[in-house]
């Protein structure tokens, strides 16, 4: 405990660690979200494009991939137990603008050694038509 002095004439005793851990997460067992960090690495291919991200001791069923008005979102979210008392969830969220004209079918994925490795086939690209105008 110190005495702080907050005018000349009064004095008060304050502790500053009395409420430091309180609300500390390992005081209590209800879930904590915490962001889990990932490394991603985009490849450009003639004919695709290669996303890896590495995510060890993920499993393959907890993560998502989407896509959504030309937006792919690659997600996870799982809970693990690190110790009897405190149970935690964490979660990734990682989203592209895909090419125009990309579709579900277009993009493949698989898990192996920890890391996520979504291909994305690039959409052909249409050469404009064009047409002659005939002058009268």
């Amino acid at each position: 405990m110190r005495i702080v002095k907050t005018n000349p004439n009064k004095f008060f005793w304050t502790s500053p660690n009395i409420f430091d851990n309180i609300f500390d997460d390992t005081l209590w067992s209800s879930p904590v979200k915490q962001q889990k960090p990932c490394s991603v690495k985009i490849k450009d291919h003639e004919d695709r494009t290669e996303v890896s991200i590495a995510a060890p001791g993920i499993k393959k069923e907890d993560f998502d991939i989407s896509l959504k008005d030309g937006v792919m979102t690659v997600s996870y979210e799982g809970s693990t137990e690190e110790n009897p008392r405190v149970f935690s969830k964490h979660a990734f969220a990682k989203s592209w603008t895909m090419p125009k004209g990309t579709k579900t079918k277009d993009i493949s994925a698989k898990y192996n050694a920890g890391i996520l490795t979504v291909n994305i086939k690039k959409p052909a690209k249409v050469q404009p038509k064009i047409q002659s105008i005939k002058i009268v």
